[in-house]
């Protein structure tokens, strides 16, 4: 069995790419925080949905027309239809900007430092989880 079948490993690496995305566009509000004009943008937040959807592990292959998982009541959820997106996530704007200088510029340092500090807890728990998984697969394979 490949790495690149395993669920969890896989949501990791997305989620790591998605605050490496992240970083970069709060970085470009922070470097860009005395321009004239300019918005602070963000990245549209990452789901379960589509990383259960962007995953190759055969719970996924049900929603593409493999084998599909039993549902005996209408409350139990179902794997049909993946919103999954490849690639890196597209940067929007911030909806509601703290305040805006005379200048029209709406970065609040205040509020991107919180936001990187938020993506930097999240991406040093991802690495723990893929990390941690990784180790557990090393361990089953010793003699």
């Amino acid at each position: 069995m490949a790495t690149q079948d395993l669920t969890v490993l896989q949501a990791a690496i997305s989620k790591m790419h998605w605050n490496e995305a992240r970083q970069k566009v709060l970085a470009t509000n922070i470097s860009n925080a005395d321009t004239p004009g300019f918005t602070p943008m963000d990245i549209k937040p990452l789901d379960f949905k589509s990383l259960l959807g962007t995953s190759t592990s055969p719970l996924t292959a049900a929603a593409s027309g493999g084998v599909s998982l039993a549902t005996t009541n209408p409350m139990h959820i179902s794997l049909g239809g993946s919103s999954g997106t490849s690639g890196v996530p597209a940067a929007k704007k911030d909806k509601n900007p703290y305040q805006t200088s005379p200048s029209g510029n709406s970065v609040t340092l205040e509020e991107q430092l919180l936001k990187m500090n938020q993506n930097y807890t999240d991406h040093r728990l991802t690495t723990t989880i893929y990390q941690k998984n990784v180790d557990m697969l090393k361990d089953s394979v010793k003699d």
